[in-house]
């Protein structure tokens, strides 16, 4: 009964948090579009529009997330486990979905990992393997964008940029913590003992018999396979490779807007490293798909090359970088129960039809 008391109270904690960023962000959509309307001429907009560059924009977010299904696949197949290759699309496109609604979104990848064929303690190994690479190519990124912010552009060292720089502090401890667990696990068992132990004492579920040790095999085992994962080089360029490739498809997609209104004068590489910086500012905001916070990095970082195209500039990178992640995740996560369903209505289908 306490057991389910407490999902239901987390439940209507996410639906609440989901609620409240969807709504503030869809006022600031709504705002937006309002303004595109009133202050452009939308005839001219349309007719300077070059369509193929929109449609580039729109195929970032299913390159990205299909990297990062492939990802999945081959780590775990790296590993040795059973791996089903829909069962990692539906860990990246169902689980990046409920990312961006809230908080329930790393359960709920760990879990579609897990019945993608991986063991628990390697669904753990990898997802922490894979964030570490993620974080330290989104940190290169970062600093690379800082430095251009910076020296390149000679924009003063405001609160934005500072800001910026914080996180970026912050992703190399995490990434250093990561890695240290790798190469140094005794010192993080030690700790993590003195926790179970601590908790053995203060909480019934701990305190049988047994409980603090069976952990603990799970904690080593863990760390064991983060090394195994460490000293397998060939994964790891993959990896790294993988994660270049899935991050610069998101950092992209502001180009290939900008060129698709017509614009142009700032390179690829300038656009893709302005967007980091705004992508690392909008993570302060910790409301579903960034609601506010995204809206103002961008304003932020991006008035000086979008000018007066900015807010529609603006409403088409919130389409492309979170409704179409939010439409996708729920498209592929509907087809995936149909063909679910109807697979247990008709097991016999095919014999049926021969």
């Amino acid at each position: 009964m306490t057991v389910t008391k407490k999902h239901s109270k987390a439940a209507l904690f996410n639906r609440i948090f989901s609620i409240a960023g969807l709504s503030i962000g869809g006022v600031i959509l709504i705002y937006l579009l309002v303004y595109v309307k009133r202050t452009m001429d939308l005839r001219a907009l349309v007719a300077q529009v070059q369509p193929g560059w929109l449609l580039l924009a729109g195929l970032c977010i299913p390159f990205s997330e299909s990297v990062d299904a492939l990802l999945f696949y081959a780590m775990g197949r790296s590993a040795g486990c059973p791996m089903k290759l829909t069962g990692c699309f539906d860990a990246a496109y169902i689980g990046e979905f409920y990312y961006k609604l809230g908080p329930a979104g790393a359960p709920v990848q760990l879990k579609l990992m897990y019945d993608a064929g991986m063991s628990a303690t390697y669904t753990a190994s990898i997802y922490t393997w894979k964030a570490v690479a993620n974080t330290m190519v989104y940190t290169v990124y970062a600093v690379a964008a800082l430095l251009y912010e910076v020296f390149w552009r000679q924009e003063s060292l405001g609160a934005a940029v500072a800001g910026a720089g914080v996180l970026i502090a912050l992703y190399l401890f995490l990434c250093g913590l990561a890695v240290f667990t790798a190469l140094r696990p005794a010192p993080i068992q030690r700790l993590i003992r003195r926790i179970l132990t601590f908790l053995s004492r203060h909480w019934k579920v701990m305190a049988r018999e047994g409980m603090v040790d069976k952990g603990m095999s799970k904690v080593e085992e863990f760390c064991r396979q983060l090394r195994a994962f460490q000293d397998n080089k060939k994964m790891l360029v993959w990896l790294y490779a993988g994660m270049f490739l899935e991050l610069t498809a998101l950092f992209a997609i502001p180009y290939f807007l900008y060129r698709g209104l017509g614009l142009a004068g700032v390179s690829f590489w300038e656009l893709v490293m302005v967007q980091c910086l705004v992508m690392v500012l909008s993570r302060i905001i910790m409301l579903p798909g960034n609601a506010g916070g995204a809206e103002g990095s961008f304003y932020l970082f991006m008035s000086p090359i979008f000018g007066e195209h900015l807010a529609v500039g603006l409403v088409l990178w919130r389409f492309a970088s979170f409704l179409e992640v939010l439409l996708l995740g729920g498209a592929w996560s509907v087809g995936r129960f149909a063909k679910r369903s109807a697979a247990r209505h008709h097991p016999h289908g095919k014999e049926e039809t021969a």
